[in-house]
């Protein structure tokens, strides 16, 4: 008996070059999460849609998070057409995608948003599934460099961005930092994000905004760094 497949292609328009392309996704009945990480990184049973988060287009090269691939403006066509087309070489990213696939595609969108000067939040969230596409083949160095750059972008997004609208919003933003320090050793850069966190929701104002299973997450994030670093000075004492 013939498999039945988990992928299926759907059809846009690039918004950059305007031709009829078409991009690869996972079936929702096929998506089996098994857990998740605290910086949301999600793991699946079979196949893993994060694979195919970034849609490119074949013709002109423009690349982005399937969430915000139709959300361009004239500036950024105009950077898209200037610095990405003409060094694209066409080629198509329909079908399955193996891990390396899926960075290669990740990247083109990284450069696309680069490219276009696109807000530090978004360049963040590539920066964020390239980290994790690392982690699922096990590559801790480059995890690692693309989790610093990820921190780096989600700071200046969280100074410079109106965060008020939409599932990624300052509170959201604060986790994420500090959580992302906390992978990278920063801790008492964690504590102060997450504390700032648990500060913000204490506000009677604020609290309604804020969702109590990231409320829940920040604490204990907060527990465990204080064990981290009552473990560390605990070997330090043990090393004197």
């Amino acid at each position: 008996m013939e498999e039945v497949s988990s992928l299926y292609n759907s059809k846009t328009k690039c918004p950059v070059c305007e031709s009829s392309i078409e991009f690869t996704k996972v079936k929702s009945r096929s998506i089996r999460l098994i857990k998740q990480d605290t910086d949301f990184c999600p793991w699946y049973e079979g196949e893993n849609p994060v694979y195919y988060e970034a849609v490119i287009c074949p013709e002109c090269g423009y690349g982005a998070h399937v969430t915000t691939f139709e959300k361009i403006n004239r500036f950024e066509k105009t950077k898209i057409k200037e610095k990405i087309t003409p060094r694209w070489k066409k080629r198509s990213f329909i079908g399955p995608r193996t891990i390396e696939k899926a960075l290669e595609a990740f990247k083109i969108a990284l450069m696309n948003l680069i490219a276009s000067e696109a807000n530090k939040s978004e360049v963040a969230k590539i920066c964020l599934r390239i980290a994790w596409l690392h982690r699922y083949e096990g590559d801790e160095v480059q995890e690692k460099k693309f989790l610093e750059h990820a921190l780096r972008n989600y700071k200046m997004a969280y100074q410079g961005e109106d965060l008020s609208e939409g599932k990624f919003d300052e509170y959201v933003c604060m986790f994420i930092i500090g959580e992302l320090s906390k992978r990278l050793g920063k801790l008492d850069e964690s504590s102060q994000w997450l504390s700032r966190l648990i500060t913000s929701y204490s506000d009677p104002n604020k609290k309604n905004l804020i969702s109590n299973k990231l409320i829940e997450t920040t604490r204990d994030l907060i527990q465990e760094i204080k064990d981290m670093k009552a473990n560390q000075s605990n070997e330090e004492a043990s090393t004197a």
